[in-house]
């Protein structure tokens, strides 16, 4: 529909810097998180929105944005809504780990259950080479010089998950990279 189509076009012109400046300076962000607020039952809106909302959050100023504008709210309702979605799951890890690039988004992602929604994900979903990419870059920004965060992506069984994800899919260069990072500042 209509909606799935806007976040879709959203996430693709944000993919551009000069466009995703312009994309939130404009009110795309609000447009997408009307999308997801409106269209929770709707996967298709939900993981063009997700996709939308990590494409915009790719610079300094849209992560604070996004943040500000309840984007880790909606995004892990998203996810929360549709486990069973590998689309959903792996769009809304790759958002969280934009937002996390940001130090001042870790804490609040990890408030809101973000680690957790981030472990279910990997979990839920061992086979797919995306999730299990987003996943652990997830956790590695969110946990990222916090150790507290790093305390609380153990206790929520990540390491297990991330070594599994590790042996799955060895010759995906930027999960290997995250995954081997995040067990280094776990301490694993």
């Amino acid at each position: 529909g209509v909606q799935r189509q806007g976040c879709e076009a959203l996430g693709n012109l944000s993919l551009n810097e000069e466009i995703r400046l312009a994309v939130a300076a404009k009110g795309g962000i609000d447009v997408v998180m009307n999308a997801l607020a409106a269209h929770g039952s709707s996967v298709e809106v939900q993981t063009q929105g997700c996709e939308a909302l990590g494409n915009i959050s790719f610079n300094q100023e849209n992560r604070v944005l996004v943040a500000t504008k309840g984007g880790i709210d909606a995004l892990l309702k998203a996810m929360g809504a549709h486990g069973s979605s590998v689309q959903v799951q792996e769009k809304g890890c790759e958002a969280l780990r934009n937002l996390a690039f940001d130090a001042a988004n870790r804490a609040p992602v990890a408030a809101k259950g973000g680690i957790e929604a981030v472990v279910k994900a990997i979990g839920a979903h061992e086979s797919s080479e995306g999730v299990q990419r987003q996943g652990c870059g997830a956790l590695y920004w969110i946990s990222r010089l916090d150790s507290e965060l790093r305390t609380q992506v153990r206790k929520a069984g990540a390491v297990a998950l991330v070594e599994k994800a590790l042996a799955a899919f060895p010759d995906n260069e930027a999960l290997q990279k995250d995954g081997k990072g995040l067990l280094t500042n776990l301490g694993s």
